[in-house]
């Protein structure tokens, strides 16, 4: 094998380990290198933020189909939350990650919302997709 070939399988092997890492759940492992995801995890009791993301993504779909963004609400307390990683169950807010299902972004609050399409934007996935089709008008 030449030092070549050897480099590129360490380098495959090590991308494989760290996607499986960040993607260690079913629920985010289907969107992994297709979409990106804001996850939301919230109380039952307190819908204030639930309100606030619906909204945006209404308010904001041409953005949101744009960069391929998907919405993924779960309760603290709903069986479905221990599907998602310890960091992320830990803590009720707004999670953003990219295609390779890493944490990109967190805000207890709203506060996402107001920063999401700049962080997105400066991604280098993002920037190839901003030059290959038009954005919303």
């Amino acid at each position: 094998m030449t030092k070549i070939t050897c480099q590129l399988l360490i380098f495959l092997a090590f991308c494989f380990n760290s996607v499986s890492v960040t993607a260690n759940s079913m629920i985010l492992g289907k969107y992994a290198w297709t979409d990106r995801l804001v996850i939301l995890i919230t109380n039952k009791k307190d819908t204030s933020l639930e309100r606030q993301v619906k909204r945006f993504f209404e308010n904001h779909a041409c953005d949101i189909v744009d960069r391929k963004l998907n919405l993924l609400h779960f309760h603290s307390n709903g069986p479905a939350v221990t599907q998602l990683p310890k960091t992320m169950r830990a803590q009720t807010g707004l999670w953003l990650l990219g295609y390779d299902s890493s944490i990109k972004d967190f805000s207890e609050d709203g506060q996402l919302l107001n920063r999401l399409f700049q962080v997105i934007d400066r991604m280098p996935m993002r920037q190839d997709e901003m030059v290959s089709r038009p954005a919303c008008s």
